[in-house]
This record gives C-alpha cells, structure tokens and sequence, in this order.
C-alpha cells in the first residue's frame, strides 16, 4: 500500500534575523508555486509560510507575484514581506481585523524591525 504525498515545488527559504544572536527571534519565510494564476491578471500565485523561531505566524497561497518578478526573486520576497511586516497606520485598519492574538503581538513586538531587515538585504527598491 503506497501513501498519497503532496508534492511542493518549494522556491524560496528566506532566514532573518533581525536582532543581535540571542536578543530576538528569528524569521523564517518559505514559498512555493501553487500552479495556479490570480484573476484575470495572470499572475502566479505563491504560497507562503512565515514563521518566528519555528512557530508559524502567516500561511497562505493567496500572494499575487508581480508579472515582471520571476517568482523566485529577491523582489518578490520583498514584496511578500511587505504585506507580512504590515502595521497598524500603514494601511487601513480592516486589515488587521482577522489577525489572531499572536499575529497582532507581532506587528507590535517585531514587524517595524523585520521590514527594516528585508530592506537592508534586498534593497529599498523592491
């Protein structure tokens, strides 16, 4: 008797760490193409999973990747990190409204400091 397995073209795993060894958590952001386009668009959606110190925070297969990024390039994990290290007052306020508990203690304890960590290893022009 054979299992039935999931295969997961995986693309990317970014680790972060955004904090001095032993003073924070650290980051970790997998992707990976979901086979499938957003809309009328055409653009791939990815997959994606973040997760502090092991524990995950945001999962999804809903991520837009622009057209002209390849969807494993250091500008699309950028973009993705964009939406991910979003805070209160960078956007509208519904946004945050599904957030869990854990999710919102990191856009207050860690978001600021992970976006600025994105930005420093893949530019401010993403």
């Amino acid at each position: 008797m054979t299992k039935n397995t999931i295969s997961i073209d995986f693309l990317r795993t970014c680790i972060f760490r955004p904090y001095r060894k032993g003073l924070g958590p650290v980051f970790t952001l997998r992707t990976w193409d979901t086979h499938s386009l957003m809309g009328d668009m055409q653009r791939q959606l990815l997959g994606y999973e973040l997760k502090q110190d092991g524990v995950v925070l945001f999962y999804g297969q809903d991520f837009g990747c622009s057209p002209i990024d390849p969807i494993d390039s250091d500008r699309c994990v950028a973009a993705i990190m964009g939406f991910l290290t979003l805070r209160p007052g960078d956007t509208d306020a519904d946004y945050f409204t599904e957030y869990t508990a854990s999710q919102l203690a990191f856009t207050r304890d860690h978001a600021e400091d992970l976006g600025c960590e994105v930005m420093r290893r893949f530019g401010v022009d993403r």
